[in-house]
């Protein structure tokens, strides 16, 4: 027979004690993503830029036959 004068079990017993919660982890990741949206939207911009007005673009300018000739 088991003794009578036992303590109640407690599944928590062997859980560390409650720290403080610290907010840097979101914060962090917030900026992080807010960083990779604001690169990508400036990327996509970009390019609809230039997309959209092709005629700033540098004129081909061709070699001659000297510039092969040493």
């Amino acid at each position: 027979m088991p003794p009578s004068n036992q303590a109640p079990f407690d599944p928590t017993d062997h859980l560390l004690p409650p720290g403080q919660k610290s907010s840097v982890g979101p914060v962090i990741g917030i900026i992080i993503i807010v960083t990779l949206l604001s690169i990508g939207a400036f990327y996509f911009w970009g390019a609809h830029l230039n997309a959209e007005n092709p005629e700033n673009t540098l004129p081909l300018i061709l070699g001659d036959s000297s510039a092969t000739q040493e």
